[in-house]
C-alpha cells in the first residue's frame, strides 16, 4: 500500500495550494505546531486564518467564538486545529502509531453538539484525518472515558443532552479544550443546559455558530460568558453600556443624538468582540457558489380562514384578554391588567400561548386547530374546547374532515397558503426542479404529505421520528435520485447540519420567532457544493399574526448585523424590543392580537413611512 493511499483528506478534485505544513506557532517553539500539509493543500485561505485565530487563543490559554457563516467550514477549522495541536501528519505515520503499546494521546479535545449532527462530525473527522474518535452517547460511556484516560482517543464526542447530564464525569478528563458546535444552544443563561457547561472544569472554551445573535443582545452576552466567564463584563453592566444604546438607535424616530450614541457604541462594542470572536460571511465565497434569489410571498388568506381567525378574537375569553391589556382607565400608565384589575389576572396569564398558538395554526393551514390534532393534557384540553367553539360555526368543513379527512386536508380550497404552493410546485415540477419544503409543525409536515400523495408527487420525509442513524442516508437518496420531486423536513430536526445541494428551490412554509431557524434551514441547499442558482420562498400569511412575526425578524436580523457585523441598517420600526413604553407597531400583546387586516398591509405601511421619511431627510 503506497503513502499516498494513506493520507486524509483524499478528493478527486485538485488541491488548491501546495502540499505543505501551515505554522502556526512563533519560531521558538520546538517542534513546530503545524496544520498537516495533506490537510492545508485543501484549505483557503480564510480558513487558514480562522484556524490560526483558534490557535491564537489557545496559546493564551483562552476560548473563542467562531463565528462564520454556515457553509464555510467551520468543521473543517477545527479538525486541523485540533490535528495541529496533537501534532498529527494525516498519514500512514498516524495510523501506525497507534496501538496499545504505541503512541498514546497526550490528552484528548471534546466536541459537544446537538445529537442531529454529531455522526456528521463523525464522517468528517474521518474523511479530514486519522483522529482516534470515540462517541460518548448512549451505550459504552465508562468504555469512551477509560480509553481517554488511557491516551487512546484523540476526540471524543457527545450531544448536548448528554453533557448537561454528565458534567461530573466528563470533568474526570483534563481536556486540552472543549467545542461546542451550535453553541447558540447556551444563549440563556438560566437553561438547565447553560448551567451545566459551565461547570465544566476545562477553561479552554471555544464556540461554533453562524448565529451567534438570534434574537437579543444578552444572547451573545451568554454565549462569550460561557466561553470566558466576564469577557463582556457583568450583564447589567454590558445592557447599560451597549444593548439599551444601541436599542433605541435603531428606532426609526430616534433623535440624533440617540443615533450618535448608537454609532459609538457600537465601535466600542466591535473592537471588544474582536478580541473573542472572528467571523466571516459568504461574501468570501462569492464567486464559488451559484446565485441565490430570496421571495417573500405574501398568501391571502381563504374565506374560512379569515372567518375562524376572527372568530378565535371574537371569543369571550380572548376579548377580555385584550381588554385586559388595555390603558387602565385610572390614567396610570399601566396596563388594567398590572393595575386596577390586578385582581383579575390569574386566569387570563394562561390565555396568552394558547390563543398564539391558535391563531398561528389558523395562518397555517385550519386542519391543525382539528380536535383531534390535540392531546390530553389540561393546556390542550383547555384548546379543544376553543376549537370545539370555533367550528361549531362552520360544521360543513369538520364534517367533511370526519369523514374524508385525506381528501379534505389535502384540498387547498380551505389554506391560502396551500392555494399558492399548489402553483409553485407545479411550476417547479415542469423545470425539473427539486424542492425542499421546510415546516416548524410535524402536523403540518403531515398535511403537506397527504397533499404529495393525492399530487402523485414522489417524495420523502425528514422529521423527529427518524433515527439519528438513518437521517444521512434519505438525504444521500433525495441528493442522487432525480425522480424524487420534494423533501419534508421539520425545522427543529433538518434545519442544520445537513447538506441538501440535491435541492434548487427551498420553501419556508412557515416562519420560525427566531429568524436564524429560517436562515440555516435555506442554507442546507446554498452551500459549497451547490451548483445550481437557488431560490428560496418564504410563505406569509397576509395581515395575520405571521406578519408581525415576520417584521420581527426583520428587526432581529438587523440588531444582530449592527451589533456583530458593525453596519448601519435601515430604520424602519418605531418600537423597542423589551421597552414596555415603545411598543410601536410590531411588539406587545396589543399588536399581536389585532384583528385580520384588509387592504395594505402592515409591512407594506411601514415600507411606505420608511420611503416617506428618507424623503424628508434628502
Amino acid at each position: 500500500m503506497s503513502t499516498c493511499n494513506l493520507d486524509r483528506p483524499q478528493f478527486a478534485h485538485s488541491s488548491i495550494s501546495l502540499r505543505k505544513p501551515y505554522v502556526l506557532s512563533t519560531p521558538e517553539i520546538v517542534p513546530s505546531i503545524c496544520v498537516p500539509a495533506p490537510i492545508n493543500q485543501y484549505l483557503r485561505e480564510y480558513q487558514r486564518d480562522g484556524i490560526k485565530f483558534l490557535y491564537s487563543q489557545y496559546s493564551k490559554g483562552v476560548g473563542g467564538l467562531l463565528c462564520d457563516d454556515m457553509g464555510l467550514g467551520k468543521t473543517v477549522q477545527v479538525i486541523a486545529f485540533i490535528c495541529a495541536i496533537l501534532c498529527k501528519t494525516c498519514t500512514k505515520i498516524d495510523v501506525f502509531l497507534t496501538g496499545p503499546k504505541l503512541v498514546v494521546s497526550k490528552s484528548a479535545v471534546l466536541v459537544i453538539c446537538p445529537c442531529s449532527v454529531i455522526y456528521n462530525w463523525v464522517s468528517e473527522i474521518e474523511t479530514w484525518s486519522h483522529l482516534k474518535t470515540g462517541v460518548y452517547h448512549r451505550n459504552k460511556k465508562d468504555e469512551i472515558l477509560d480509553k481517554v484516560s488511557r491516551g487512546r482517543l484523540d476526540v471524543v464526542l457527545t450531544t448536548l443532552e448528554t453533557a448537561k447530564l454528565k458534567v461530573e464525569e466528563l470533568n474526570s478528563i483534563p481536556w486540552l479544550a472543549v467545542f461546542v458546535d451550535e453553541v447558540h444552544a447556551l444563549k440563556n443563561p438560566k437553561s438547565q443546559v447553560t448551567e451545566a457547561l459551565l461547570q465544566l472544569k476545562c477553561q479552554i472554551r471555544f464556540g461554533l455558530t453562524g448565529t451567534a445573535l438570534q434574537n437579543r443582545l444578552s444572547e451573545l452576552w451568554c454565549i462569550l460568558n460561557w466561553i470566558h466567564p466576564g469577557c463582556l463584563g457583568a450583564w447589567h453592566e454590558f445592557q447599560f453600556i451597549y444593548e439599551r444604546p444601541l436599542l433605541q438607535g435603531q428606532k426609526f424616530d430616534c433623535t440624533r443624538r440617540e443615533l450618535a450614541t448608537a454609532k459609538e457604541k457600537q465601535q466600542q462594542l466591535s473592537q471588544l468582540l474582536s478580541d473573542w470572536m472572528i467571523r466571516r460571511t459568504k461574501e468570501l465565497i462569492a464567486d464559488q457558489l451559484p446565485k441565490k434569489e430570496e421571495f417573500v410571498v405574501f398568501c391571502p388568506v381563504t374565506k374560512l380562514q379569515g372567518n375562524i381567525y376572527s372568530t378565535i378574537l371574537e371569543t369571550d375569553e380572548m376579548v377580555n384578554f385584550v381588554e385586559a391589556h388595555q390603558p387602565c382607565w385610572c390614567n396610570s400608565g399601566l396596563s388594567k391588567l398590572n393595575c386596577c384589575d390586578k385582581h383579575c389576572s390569574s386566569g387570563l396569564l394562561s390565555v396568552q400561548g394558547i390563543y398564539l398558538s391558535l391563531l398561528l395554526k389558523c395562518s397555517n393551514h385550519i386542519g391543525l386547530l382539528l380536535p383531534s390534532f390535540f392531546a390530553s393534557d389540561k393546556q390542550n384540553e383547555k384548546a379543544y374546547q376553543i376549537c370545539k367553539q370555533v367550528f361549531s360555526h362552520y360544521p360543513e368543513f369538520l364534517e367533511m374532515s370526519i369523514d374524508a379527512s385525506f381528501l379534505t386536508l389535502a384540498d387547498p380550497t380551505y389554506c391560502g397558503k396551500m392555494q399558492i404552493l399548489s402553483k409553485l410546485l407545479s411550476h417547479f415540477h415542469l423545470e425539473s426542479s427539486k424542492v425542499i419544503i421546510f415546516s416548524e409543525s410535524v402536523r403540518l409536515l403531515n398535511i403537506l404529505e397527504n397533499y404529495m400523495v393525492c399530487r402523485s408527487y414522489t417524495y420523502c420525509r425528514l422529521d423527529g421520528s427518524m433515527r439519528v442513524e438513518d437521517r444521512g442516508a434519505v438525504v444521500s437518496k433525495f441528493n442522487s435520485d432525480p425522480s424524487l420531486f420534494v423533501f419534508l423536513i421539520s425545522k427543529k430536526c433538518g434545519g442544520v447540519g445537513l447538506n441538501i445541494t440535491g435541492a434548487n428551490r427551498v420553501i419556508i412554509f412557515d416562519p420560525s420567532w427566531n429568524p436564524a431557524n429560517d436562515l440555516q434551514a435555506e442554507d442546507r441547499a446554498f452551500r459549497i457544493g451547490q451548483r445550481q442558482n437557488v431560490e428560496v420562498y418564504r410563505l406569509i400569511s397576509e395581515g395575520t399574526i405571521e406578519e408581525i412575526l415576520y417584521l420581527r425578524q426583520i428587526y432581529k436580523q438587523q440588531l444582530a448585523n449592527t451589533a456583530i457585523e458593525g453596519s448601519n441598517e435601515r430604520r424602519y420600526f418605531t418600537g423597542v424590543d423589551g421597552d414596555s413604553d415603545n411598543k410601536g407597531e410590531i411588539f406587545g400583546v396589543l399588536n399581536l392580537f389585532q384583528p385580520l387586516r384588509s387592504g395594505a398591509s402592515l409591512t407594506e405601511n411601514v415600507l411606505k413611512r420608511f420611503d416617506q421619511g428618507m424623503k424628508m431627510r434628502c
